[in-house]
């Protein structure tokens, strides 16, 4: 696949997502064309029940997502590690699910893959994987706090990171079979 521009792969897993949306019978629209970059908020989608979800697309062309938040936000204003005020960011933040979308294949007939997570799997993914990024290694240099967390395909396929030696293992808070986020829509209800 030709490398695209970072806002016109985002477009597309918008779109890719909408259409989805539509052929499983929802009601939906995308914030951004009448609203310039709506913070937290790419799809506004309702069911046939008036349910409403506030849906947070990302996409890529990879094998990782970034998910546009910075490792700062895991810091106090000392330049300290503070979990407590990350975990409350992602909780103010994070408004609904998340789609995640990856393109694969050539330009003229790319294929998509949907991994579905609720808010607070997003959450949790997130927050589980980095207060292990954060205190899990051997460094020899303590990081500066910059930086945009990515989370990778494997996570959404229930594998975690073995240890080595330079850091502790990494158990994923959402195994599998008991967690299936790839085309889990029903993800979308649940908080």
């Amino acid at each position: 696949m030709a490398k695209l521009p970072t806002y016109v792969l985002g477009a597309i897993g918008e779109h890719q997502t909408l259409s989805r949306l539509l052929y499983l019978g929802y009601n939906a629209a995308i914030t951004n064309l009448s609203v310039e970059n709506t913070k937290s908020t790419d799809i506004l989608c309702r069911d046939d029940k008036g349910r409403f979800c506030a849906i947070q697309v990302k996409t890529t062309a990879e094998d990782n997502w970034k998910t546009g938040i910075s490792h700062k936000e895991f810091y106090d204003d000392n330049g300290q590690i503070d979990l407590t005020k990350g975990r409350k960011f992602l909780e103010d933040n994070i408004v609904g699910p998340w789609v995640f979308v990856q393109v694969e294949g050539p330009s003229l007939y790319p294929m998509f893959k949907f991994f579905i997570l609720s808010r607070s799997e997003v959450i949790d993914m997130i927050y589980s994987n980095e207060e292990w990024y954060l205190t899990g290694y051997n460094r020899k240099t303590p990081l500066k706090g910059s930086g945009i967390i990515c989370l990778y395909e494997t996570w959404f396929h229930g594998l975690g990171v073995s240890a080595n030696h330079n850091h502790i293992e990494w158990v994923n808070p959402f195994p599998v079979p008991q967690y299936q986020f790839e085309d889990a829509w029903r993800n979308l209800w649940i908080d």
